[in-house]
């Protein structure tokens, strides 16, 4: 007859409670990102809109830039627009192009949103 082997792992439940802490500090430091790149991501908008970033330059009383805002859908997505009517002309219409500032801006702070995602996750885990 053999005998019994009882095994024990020990720290299971700390184990578990480290694992909860890195997942909401992961959730937060994404939140913190997202508000970050979100932030950017306009100015690059309003720049393009300046003629600072190669498109033809959108501005002559300055609401066009000035509307250009963020709306945070929920915990993972953000929104850059402008609400003002002639909004969408400008984007794609003009000269039946467009001056794509939003589109070009996004595709322009692709690089830098990822930069800016990782400096928080780095932020926030730099001390575990």
């Amino acid at each position: 007859m053999a005998l019994p082997i009882n095994i024990e792992v020990l720290g299971v439940e700390k184990v578990r409670a480290l694992v909860q802490i890195a997942n909401k500090k992961a959730l937060d430091s994404m939140s913190r990102g997202l508000s970050r790149a979100s932030i950017f991501v306009q100015g690059e908008v309003k720049n393009s809109i300046f003629g600072n970033t190669g498109e033809p330059k959108s501005v002559d009383t300055g609401v066009f830039v000035n509307s250009v805002s963020i709306k945070k859908k929920n915990k993972d997505t953000a929104v850059i627009f402008s609400p003002v009517s002639y909004a969408e002309y400008l984007e794609f219409k003009i000269g039946g192009r467009g001056r794509r500032h939003f589109e070009n801006s996004k595709n322009r702070s692709k690089g830098k949103v990822k930069e800016i995602f990782q400096k928080a996750l780095n932020d926030e885990f730099k001390n575990i």
